[in-house]
């Protein structure tokens, strides 16, 4: 991160910085160019002026004449070229064209009033040709006799460029170390805080018993990322915890029946004359343990098969009046053996896309459990509505109810309210667990309601449709 950081850095200082070096560097050429041009113009002009006042083209060109010419030529580092109306050289400070008649383009647009520049970047020269004129005025733009063409050399502005362009660049290398200066230390800064929180989360991960807090000492956004991942790692520890406690459990839960059936066994084995009356008790109590311990596994298998994932749904649209009904049917005689009334309200008929197996063992658990720590003569009351997109089961009993403390852990495999009551009964402690995981699995969710002594409420929301999520 932090060499990222030191790239974007570097290329956010320099890019506009090599920019303005560009836009500097041809605006410089551009204005010492300029300036040159415009100083050779004004020279041409002022010696066609001289040329057609004093009439040299139409004579014998003076000594003094062509010493001058020879001058400025020497000054400019160039050479002179005066052209009379027939386009033939009269003079030229190289001697190279002298009574040579010239056809080019130039001096042709010259001898048409027009003037014409010319820069020669492979021999470093610039070349003005322009027309020598005669009874120029404001209105008048006066009649070409000749054409005079100036030729510059470009030596000293080339050179004045370059100094002024190697400047630049040492400019640029000096400030792309101060630029490299600043993202080390801007970069180191901003990626302090991060190392600092790495360091301390490998830590923390080392010995982590989910109470130490990770503190990152640097910017909002570390501190956001510490508390996240100490959240995380408490529901780590959190998770390990119930792992732990959940294997406990079932070690403990399918011991249970083991340890009695050994000792009622080992009862039977020791003791050579048993009653008749008193082996059968043994037996039945045996049976009973066996009992448990199948319920114990069926529940366990009920959950590793509630933990697959949704791919393994079996989805058809049942009707959930019927099906709870049917539940309510069945698990009638339970009720009445303690006195227990059992009421079911429905308010619409639900027809929803259920996996009908599951969605009973949901149902079944939730009513078995309100008729199971009810107190007797008490009533469990069922009720079942819909919107447009959901719908909803009530079931509300007239138990023992929940702590608040504990409402929070019902879901819990293995947690029990009341283990005496829950072992007397039969239970698991599993069934909500089961519950819960069945909901999951339709997209659903289940809530609980409940205050010791009065009752508890287990309201479920399903989606009527089914809709497979695809991972």
């Amino acid at each position: 991160m932090r060499i990222q950081l030191i790239g974007i850095l570097l290329m956010t200082g320099l890019l506009p910085l090599y920019a303005g070096m560009q836009m500097m560097k041809s605006l410089h050429w551009s204005r010492s160019y300029s300036n040159r041009l415009e100083s050779v113009i004004d020279l041409g002009n002022a010696l066609a002026g001289q040329i057609a006042q004093n009439g040299y083209l139409q004579q014998q060109l003076q000594p003094e004449v062509t010493a001058q010419l020879q001058a400025l030529a020497g000054l400019m580092k160039g050479r002179i070229v005066l052209v009379n109306s027939s386009l033939v050289v009269v003079k030229d400070t190289t001697e190279r064209q002298v009574g040579k008649t010239l056809i080019s383009e130039e001096p042709i647009r010259a001898m048409r009033g027009e003037m014409t520049t010319y820069y020669n970047e492979a021999e470093g020269m610039t070349e003005v040709v322009l027309p020598i004129l005669v009874g120029a005025s404001a209105e008048n733009s006066g009649q070409a006799i000749g054409v005079i063409i100036l030729e510059s050399s470009l030596e000293d502005i080339i050179a004045e460029h370059k100094s002024f362009v190697d400047s630049m660049v040492v400019l640029m290398i000096g400030a792309a170390m101060v630029l490299l200066v600043v993202a080390l230390v801007i970069s180191g800064a901003m990626t302090r805080p991060l190392r600092t929180l790495s360091e301390r989360i490998g830590h923390v991960t080392e010995s982590y018993d989910g109470t130490q807090i990770i503190e990152s000492g640097g910017y909002l956004e570390a501190e956001q990322i510490g508390d996240a991942v100490g959240h995380m790692m408490e529901r780590v520890a959190a998770t390990e915890k119930s792992r732990q406690e959940f294997v406990s459990n079932v070690s403990h839960e399918l011991k249970t029946p083991l340890t009695a059936i050994k000792v009622l066994s080992d009862s039977l084995v020791l003791e050579p004359d048993v009653p008749i009356e008193m082996y059968r008790e043994f037996i039945t109590d045996i049976n009973a343990e066996i009992d448990r311990e199948a319920k114990i596994v069926n529940d366990l298998l009920s959950l590793v098969k509630l933990d697959k994932t949704s791919g393994e749904m079996n989805i058809a649209e049942i009707s959930i009046n019927e099906l709870l009904e049917i539940i309510l049917k069945r698990l009638k005689p339970l009720a009445l053996k303690r006195g227990i009334e059992m009421v079911f309200e429905s308010y619409r008929t639900v027809l929803a896309e259920v996996d009908e197996v599951k969605i009973s063992l949901v149902f079944t658990n939730l009513i078995e459990n309100a008729i199971k720590y009810n107190r007797d003569g008490g009533k469990v009351m069922v009720s079942l509505n819909a919107d447009h997109k959901y719908f909803y089961v009530k079931i509300e009993d007239t138990g023992i109810g929940i702590p608040e403390e504990e409402q929070g852990r019902v879901f819990e495999r293995f947690y029990r309210v009341d283990k005496a009551r829950s072992r007397e009964t039969g239970g698991t402690g599993l069934g909500l667990s089961i519950a819960k995981s069945a909901v999951q699995m339709h997209k659903g969710s289940i809530k609980v309601q409940s205050i010791p002594g009065v009752g508890s409420i287990f309201t479920v929301r399903i989606p009527l449709s089914f809709v497979l999520t695809v991972q």
